[in-house]
């Protein structure tokens, strides 16, 4: 939650909107498997977008729910110094529970065998969680220095479980604008000023049927509702989140675009974890 202090004489600082992409953001996070099992192998992707500055990477770090808090793993953000001059200590991310960095490193993290021993048996089937911690760090300028807030934090609750029918992430299958469907990594070329409904499918099995065993010891059998969170560089759209089976909004172009090429992105959240973003580049015409 951000404060806000407003005096008497100050003015007003306009805030640009949450879909809007005008700095260095880290967007969503995904883990495969979405709900892996004791002794899995987990493998860590990201979407982040940097449209101020280039993107060094990303770091990546993982830590147990005992060691965790709701806010991520305890990290010393003094080990990233030296991370832009190439001078960082390797030896003490590793040992701070680094697991990768990108791109070039793939994360992977190997859930350990014992990971739910602590839990009576019945509750191994809803399990806990690991707290993955990702720092994307931007380039700087030659002869400056890299500042803690030119750095963007996010972190990633993974679930672990002996479920008997664990989360999958869902996919993105195609987009389509006022209907019509979008070839796969087609540029877009659009009107600046006008409207369009942008949507977007998923995949047949993106949507899961799953059980989940309350607190009284009962299962009960519940269809996932994802939600999608859509996100542009410069116009506007009527809602910034639509709830399954809702996958479109209205984009509104802007009359005057300054970027003659711009993307936009959607995140599919299936709300037990799994997560999914498709890119749609845009041209703006004369």
């Amino acid at each position: 939650m951000l404060i806000f202090a407003l005096f008497l004489g100050c003015d007003t600082v306009e805030m640009s909107q949450a879909w809007q992409i005008d700095r260095l953001r880290v967007l969503a996070v995904a883990a495969d498997p979405a709900e892996p099992r004791p002794g899995d192998v987990v493998t860590y992707d990201a979407l982040v977008v940097s449209p101020a500055k280039p993107l060094l990477g990303s770091a990546w770090f993982v830590c147990d729910a005992g060691s965790s808090t709701d806010f991520g793993c305890d990290i010393d953000p003094s080990l990233f110094d030296g991370m832009d001059a190439g001078t960082v200590d390797i030896a003490a991310l590793a040992a701070a529970g680094m697991i990768g960095f990108l791109p070039g490193y793939t994360p992977t993290w190997t859930v350990p065998t014992d990971y739910l021993d602590g839990l009576p048996a019945e509750d191994q089937i809803e399990g806990t969680f690991a707290m993955t911690y990702i720092t994307a760090i931007p380039e700087v300028a030659e002869g400056e220095e890299m500042q803690e807030d030119d750095l963007e934090i996010a972190y990633k609750r993974v679930p672990v479980s002996l479920s008997t029918t664990p989360n999958h992430n869902p996919r993105v299958a195609s987009w389509s604008i006022d209907g019509l469907a979008i070839e796969d990594g087609a540029e877009v070329r659009l009107d600046p000023g006008q409207a369009y409904t942008i949507g977007v499918d998923l995949t047949e099995d993106s949507v899961e049927s799953y059980t989940f065993h309350n607190e009284d010891g009962e299962d009960e059998s519940r269809t996932e509702e994802p939600y999608f969170s859509w996100y542009l560089q410069e116009g506007d759209f009527n809602q910034s989140n639509t709830l399954w089976p809702y996958t479109e909004a209205v984009y509104f172009a802007p009359d005057e675009p300054t970027l003659t090429q711009q993307s936009l992105w959607v995140v599919v959240r299936d709300r037990r974890g799994g997560m999914a973003w498709s890119e749609l580049k845009l041209r703006f015409a004369d």
